[in-house]
């Protein structure tokens, strides 16, 4: 009982260190804040706030957002911290938190902005060095640490000894690098790991990686440990060469909410020279038809870095291909002059008969007769080694036309892709699980599998999931620039919110897809009634691979937020927590 005590008290006073740190769930950042200028440059883990005014606001508008399903306790919360005489609402935070092997918890202190720090400290004075301030029953110890900061936190012993002292700026935009910093510039919450602070428990982690391959051959034998070492070496190049790994949340009540994640690479690493592209992916969406979607993702793939990851790629995955089908694939032919595409499945009301029947590929490439050819020698030589599947119940025919069909003026090869999945019934012994068949169906149409035309057309290679002659030609006439998604609004919107020099976007057109499936919702009883929505900017994701490092960004605009929270059922929520056994 005593030790289960101890544990309660622990995580509370960790809770009230956390809550008057301003580590609420969603902090605010915009811009690098001169506060990690105090952090010292081999920090662990750092978490920043730049404008602590700006994080109360932010915190209060997402609570009020919620509705009905917000926290009354948020609000006390920020109003009390609002209230702390001495504290400067508009200046900047950071927590430094540490991570020692054995440890149950990790330990930390607060860099608090401070107007006033005597208000701050209650007019006490300072003892052994350091102020003792009630929290809530508890105790927290808080030192001047000049420069308009104070050190907060539930240890003494850390408060009294966390050196402050500034001109550590440079450090920290050095391990950031490119993605760390576009992170920290652009988000509400900037919370970043230096990878040199890990890099004995790292080392630890690696070596036990290590250690589980003598299990994995004797489970897969030669085959999978080959397999499996070629994971640890990746795993450990980015050991070796990692620098950062950041992370970050926005938060704008006009425009929405985006979350950010990066990885930095050493200036002079290995990994860092694969990932110096500029990217362009959105000029893709002038070469598909304006049309309303369900998904629709460009990638450039043109950089240099890019070139040598995709042909390393190919190499691992042809090594350690086991049934030979990737072989007859011809991915290497398949890839090379490869500069770039967009993807765009296309909506459709037909979801039990053909939901990929919209869907169109646009490719660039540099060779498209080339290219041509070696899709055809991949249907050639993919039915080869397909034994593996079909003691598994699954038969496939791949068939593509030697020769082209015109179409509205436009040579278009007709493919097919037929995929038997009938044996996986009688493998089954007839339990009456689902038809595989007529999921195919209903996913591909009655082919039972891909299949389409594909066409030269614009500066490559168009593809299109049914052999609708009239979708194709209008498909083939986008691809010179006629009619496209290029001035797509909504999208705009969505990729205004997104990083620059972009080598991958894509675009979820969360009304299509509401309105799509919220009548059969209705039809089977999940919801009561249905309105269908009107048209919304779509929830966005891009990457960038330049100056060393990724970056991944996820936009949800506002509007779209609002509108698909007003579909769901309150009951959806569930009770939630009785307040009155909350143990704060």
């Amino acid at each position: 009982m005593q030790a289960r005590a101890q544990n309660t008290n622990n995580t509370q006073r960790t809770l009230g260190f956390f809550l008057v740190a301003g580590l609420a769930v969603l902090p605010a950042l915009a811009g690098t804040p001169e506060v990690l200028g105090h952090v010292p440059a081999d920090a662990q883990f750092v978490m920043v706030v730049p404008d602590l005014g700006e994080l109360l606001d932010d915190i209060n508008a997402i609570n009020t957002l919620m509705g009905d399903q917000g926290e009354p306790m948020v609000m006390m919360v920020t109003s009390m911290i609002r209230g702390m005489p001495g504290i400067n609402l508009g200046g900047s935070m950071a927590v430094v938190m540490s991570f020692e092997e054995g440890d149950e918890e990790p330990e930390g202190v607060a860099l608090v902005p401070v107007a006033d720090f005597g208000a701050l400290a209650q007019g006490q004075t300072a003892e052994n060095g350091v102020i003792e301030l009630p929290m809530g029953g508890d105790v927290m110890y808080l030192r001047n640490a000049g420069d308009g900061y104070a050190v907060l936190g539930d240890n003494d012993d850390l408060v009294r000894d966390y050196d402050a002292s500034g001109g550590h700026l440079k450090a920290h935009t050095a391990t950031l690098g490119n993605s760390g910093g576009q992170i920290a510039d652009g988000n509400d919450l900037f919370v970043y790991v230096n990878f040199e602070g890990f890099s004995e428990m790292i080392a630890q982690g690696m070596q036990e990686l290590e250690d589980q391959g003598e299990m994995v051959e004797m489970m897969g034998g030669a085959e999978a440990v080959a397999g499996y070492d070629a994971f640890v070496n990746i795993a450990q190049t980015v050991v070796n060469d990692g620098s950062s790994f950041a992370m970050g949340i926005n938060f704008d009540q006009a425009s929405g909410v985006s979350f950010d994640v990066g990885l930095q690479f050493k200036d002079d690493s290995s990994s860092a020279s694969f990932l110096q592209n500029k990217g362009n992916a959105g000029k893709y969406f002038n070469n598909v038809p304006a049309m309303d979607y369900f998904f629709a993702s460009a990638f450039d793939l043109s950089g240099d870095g890019i070139q040598k990851l995709i042909g390393g790629g190919i190499e691992m995955i042809e090594k350690f291909d086991t049934t030979g089908m990737m072989k007859g694939m011809n991915l290497g032919a398949l890839s090379s002059g490869l500069k770039g595409g967009i993807e765009v499945m296309g909506a459709s009301d037909n979801v039990m008969g053909g939901l990929l029947s919209n869907t169109v590929y646009y490719m660039e490439v540099d060779n498209a007769d080339g290219y041509i050819d070696a899709i055809q020698q991949m249907y050639a030589g993919i039915n080869e080694g397909m034994g593996e599947l079909a003691d598994a119940g699954i038969s496939i025919d791949a068939t593509m036309d030697e020769e082209p069909t015109e179409i509205n003026g436009v040579d278009a090869y007709g493919f097919n892709f037929a995929m038997d999945l009938s044996g996986l019934n009688d493998m089954a012994g007839g339990m009456g699980g689902p038809n595989p068949a007529m999921f195919m169906g209903m996913i591909f149409g009655p082919d039972g599998g891909p299949s389409g035309y594909l066409a030269k057309a614009g500066d490559g290679i168009v593809t299109t999931m049914s052999k609708d002659a009239e979708f194709f030609s209008m498909v083939a006439s986008a691809a010179n620039g006629e009619n496209t998604m290029a001035g797509n609004a909504s999208i705009a919107t969505t990729a205004a919110m997104l990083p620059k020099n972009r080598i991958m976007e894509t675009y979820i057109g969360a009304d299509h897809l509401v309105n799509t499936a919220g009548p059969m919702l209705m039809m089977f009883g999940v919801i009561p009634e249905f309105e269908p929505l009107d048209a919304l900017p779509p929830i966005g994701m891009g990457c960038t691979a330049d100056g060393g490092g990724f970056l991944f960004r996820t936009v949800l605009p506002m509007n779209t937020i609002g509108s698909i929270m007003e579909l769901i059922p309150e009951e959806a929520y569930g009770e939630g927590g009785d307040d009155e056994n909350m143990d704060f």
